[in-house]
């Protein structure tokens, strides 16, 4: 037979397949929402070309078990929500969806699909992974979210760019960071104790982008020590890599924020309630008054924010919080003017003080743009949360921290983490 896909997703009285064994060329079978579906016939597991699965919300199949299917790289059994036992193993596997079902773990011979780039056990009843993923080479995603009984994650493959740790209520520590990881979520993470993290002139060769710690109440006291001074490293190394001419076009070229502000900036969020000391202008105030006017003056200047953001009952639908920057030229706040800054959170509330620390190159842009021409300007800081959002009786001013940034003053402190890193291994 020629037949190359089957698609009979939707057919919610399909309850088995029929023999498939004389689809030789078969390679895409769509069995989405067949809730009635029981098994899959062991005729598919042995068509040789077969490279899609795709059995998404077959509540009904409670098994799924083969030796090996050797082309297949995309299995999908995301909201098999009775799915107990599974040991579908194939040497091409890229993509494998077991999230929302009842596996509790994965087969032993895992570590063998070593082509695998995404793992999504998100909402999955796993119990523990594999006790290493050395073999895992080209794993780059590895979503764990809402996996509640997962105490333990191993040490992460080289490669792994996205881990998303998120209501691992169960979990104790995270390994350490491989450079690789540019996302790190990690949120109601209530035991999280301990977290590892590389040295400073390790944690100098790494790029990475969103680290977020929210609810991570129980991290203990080096763990919250050595993320605070990674998220030094992180904003400013990457504030000097996008520091840019001040310009008034500038903040006009940021047409696509709204939907990729992610892309614009450096964040990490953790537990606290103080702004880190090594920002030069601090508040409690709910305002600053910055002034250049006596330092050198920079072709290129860039600006770091920090924020204390308080206990919020929840966000926005779009799981962010909207941060309003707004500038006067003086005290008596004449032309003022304003720019938008987006911080995530995937989760319903925030249940405590936590510091927030971050690099956004539009609102560098526009601050940039606006000390051109006057170096003395008040900063205002607002949070766009309703009060329906607000426990009773909260103050709403916040507090606070913004640093200039230039290349000299990013220079002296590259300096200042070797020189610390020396020491301490001197020591």
């Amino acid at each position: 037979m020629n037949l190359k896909e089957i698609n009979l997703s939707g057919s919610e009285k399909l309850k088995e397949l029929p023999d498939l064994s004389k689809a030789t060329n078969l390679e895409v079978l769509l069995l989405r929402g067949c809730s009635m579906l029981t098994s899959v016939h062991p005729s598919v597991f042995s068509l040789i070309k077969l490279e899609k699965l795709d059995l998404y919300g077959c509540g009904s199949l409670t098994i799924l078990s083969s030796h090996s299917i050797c082309s297949l790289s995309y299995l999908n059994l995301e909201r098999c929500v009775n799915l107990r036992e599974f040991s579908v193993m194939s040497m091409n596997m890229k993509d494998l969806r077991l999230g929302w079902t009842k596996v509790k773990e994965l087969p032993s011979s895992f570590e063998q699909q070593s082509k695998l780039k995404l793992l999504h056990l998100k909402g999955s009843a796993i119990e523990r992974l594999p006790s290493s993923f050395n073999n895992l080479t080209q794993l780059l995603h590895l979503e764990v979210s809402n996996c509640s009984n997962l105490q333990t994650i191993p040490e992460l493959p080289p490669l792994l760019k996205t881990l998303n740790a998120q209501s691992c209520t169960s979990l104790l520590t995270l390994p350490e960071i491989s450079l690789s990881i540019k996302t790190l979520s990690a949120i109601d993470c209530k035991s999280l104790e301990t977290v590892f993290l590389s040295s400073a002139v390790e944690q100098l060769k790494k790029n990475r982008r969103q680290v977020r710690f929210w609810n991570c109440l129980n991290l203990n006291k080096d763990s919250l020590v050595a993320i605070a001074l990674n998220a030094q490293i992180d904003v400013m190394k990457f504030a000097n890599q996008h520091l840019s001419p001040p310009s008034q076009d500038l903040v006009q070229n940021y047409d696509d924020y709204d939907a990729n502000h992610r892309s614009y900036q450096v964040v990490y969020v953790y537990p606290g309630s103080n702004v880190p000391e090594w920002l030069e202008y601090k508040t409690t105030n709910a305002y600053i008054i910055i002034d250049l006017s006596s330092g050198p003056p920079f072709p290129f200047l860039g600006f770091i924010f920090s924020f204390v953001i308080g206990e919020y009952l929840h966000t926005d639908t779009k799981g962010r919080l909207e941060v309003s920057i707004t500038i006067s030229d003086d005290e008596s706040e004449g032309n003022q003017d304003s720019v938008r800054m987006y911080i995530d959170f995937e989760g319903r509330k925030i249940e405590s003080d936590h510091v927030c620390v971050v690099y956004d190159q539009r609102c560098s842009s526009f601050l940039s743009s606006k000390v051109k021409n006057q170096t003395r300007l008040k900063i205002k800081v607002t949070m766009g949360v309703p009060d329906y959002a607000l426990p009773q009786g909260y103050n709403r001013g916040v507090r606070f921290g913004v640093s200039p940034i230039s290349t000299s003053a990013y220079e002296s402190f590259i300096q200042q983490m070797k020189l610390r890193n020396s020491i301490s291994q001197f020591h």
